[in-house]
């Protein structure tokens, strides 16, 4: 009995979508071609292979079974076409990718638009949005999230520090005041952030002398009228003198450049940074599509940032960070 390899690559891929629709759409077909392909499947082998609900499907013993031996099957084929091409300078077939929304637009389209000038025969589907998504529900190959990553299954290449700054109009402070400690803070009206889990509590780490003591951080609780699921809502309600903001050096740099916000520094506190990664699922071989992709990403997303180096966001971030 020969089997079919798209029927066997549309069946892992159902399995590891943990549904129809996400695997369709990972794989750019229609739900009913992707059923239709593992109904065929299991009339070939004889078999039930999916335990169907509603909203998920998993492996029976027998589909299990097929899913451990073919998936790797897969991945060295897919690999061995990859790099087989890769030979002559050569890389095609589509990559989808999740990214925030407001570093997405700034940074990760311009590092991505370079890749596809470089390889013209690479498809991208990018996806922004601030909220983290299922890499494997969704179908993605490959997301960049800036923040503390939880225990995770995926692989991870860390690509910097994302610096924060807290920052207001300068109509604002002259009616509200500069906070000169931690404490001052609630008296303030703060913009917080929806998507993140503490969008009203914001964390500051002591810094002295240029030493930066994450282990002391401590949390501030805050209150504000506005809390938006977006940092250039945030941004925008900030430049209209709304309240304080803490937001990344990559989104304040122009406003703070312009005059439009300015910095607020509490003496021996700076918010506690963030990190910005690319996370991707661990395969048996990684496509060579996939791991050009994540080095040129590496090289081109890579520290000392830019928006880091501007003499008003550098003066507002504590040494020796300033001067990475």
């Amino acid at each position: 009995m020969r089997l079919d390899t798209e029927d066997l690559a549309t069946f892992v891929q159902v399995v590891d979508s943990g549904t129809l629709t996400a695997a369709a759409l990972r794989l750019g077909l229609a739900k009913s071609v992707v059923s239709k392909r593992v109904a065929g499947l299991e009339a070939r082998l004889g078999a039930k292979l999916l335990n169907r609900a509603p909203r998920h499907v998993s492996p029976t013993e027998a589909g299990a079974l097929l899913y451990a031996r073919a998936r790797p099957l897969l991945a060295q084929l897919e690999g061995l076409v990859d790099d087989v091409s890769a030979q002559s300078g050569t890389l095609r077939g589509s990559i989808r990718i999740a990214g925030p929304m407001s570093f997405g637009t700034r940074h990760l389209g311009p590092a991505i638009a370079s890749f596809m000038r470089r390889y013209e025969q690479i498809e991208v589907s990018l996806d922004l949005d601030d909220r983290h998504v299922d890499l494997l529900a969704g179908g993605y190959d490959l997301a960049v999230r800036i923040g503390r990553l939880g225990d995770s299954s995926m692989r991870t290449r860390r690509l910097g520090t994302s610096h924060r700054v807290l920052c207001g109009s300068a109509e604002y402070l002259a009616r509200a005041g500069l906070p000169d400690t931690l404490e001052a803070l609630p008296a303030h009206a703060c913009l917080g952030y929806a998507n993140a889990p503490s969008g009203h509590i914001w964390r500051f780490m002591p810094c002295e002398g240029g030493e930066r003591r994450l282990a002391q951080h401590r949390s501030v609780a805050l209150r504000g009228r506005l809390t938006a699921n977006s940092g250039e809502a945030l941004l925008d309600a900030a430049r209209a003198g709304l309240g304080l903001t803490l937001l990344p050096t990559f989104m304040v740099g122009p406003a703070v450049a312009a005059g439009e916000l300015v910095p607020v520094a509490v003496p021996g506190w700076v918010p506690v940074p963030d990190s910005i990664h690319i996370v991707y699922p661990e395969t048996p071989a990684m496509p060579a599509k996939l791991r050009a992709l994540i080095e040129h990403l590496a090289a081109t997303i890579a520290e000392p940032f830019p928006w880091d180096a501007a003499p008003a966001i550098a003066a507002a971030l504590p040494l020796p960070a300033a001067r990475r």
